[in-house]
């Protein structure tokens, strides 16, 4: 990616969504990353729970054994890791992650189907520069 393209906030093209079970639930799960406008975030969203929303914070980190978790007044979201490292990856800022359950789905066990879901959807520079953490230690 190009440097210049990384001082602008970024967020998806188009939604795309995707179905699976839960990895430590068993539960069936569906999955639907969105748009976000510009100083959002990644932001969860609870669709079983009237879109409650829990910020993909240090935060709202629950817990880390076997799975990350963030909660935020006692929702639960669990197992991000794969998800908000493709996020990382990709470089997006904002974005909003419908899930009608507690857990993402856990697909086949990696980041690659994340990857391709995240290609599909393509990536939307924004007008917000980003605010940059710089270190005076050199």
């Amino acid at each position: 990616m190009e440097t210049r393209f990384l001082r602008f906030e970024t967020t998806l093209q188009r939604a795309v969504a995707v179905k699976g079970v839960g990895l430590h639930s068993g539960v069936p799960v569906n999955l639907r990353i969105t748009p976000a406008p510009a100083g959002t975030g990644i932001v969860f969203r609870r669709s079983d729970l009237n879109f409650f929303p829990i910020p993909a914070s240090w935060k709202h980190v629950a817990r880390v054994s076997y799975a990350t978790s963030l909660m935020r007044q006692g929702v639960l979201i669990s197992t991000t890791e794969h998800l908000l490292s493709t996020l990382y990856s990709f470089a997006i800022d904002n974005a909003y992650i419908e899930i009608d359950n507690l857990e993402v789905p856990i697909l086949d066990g990696s980041g690659k189907p994340f990857v391709d879901l995240l290609r599909s959807a393509g990536v939307r520079q924004l007008r917000k520069q980003r605010n940059i953490c710089r270190s005076s230690v050199r």
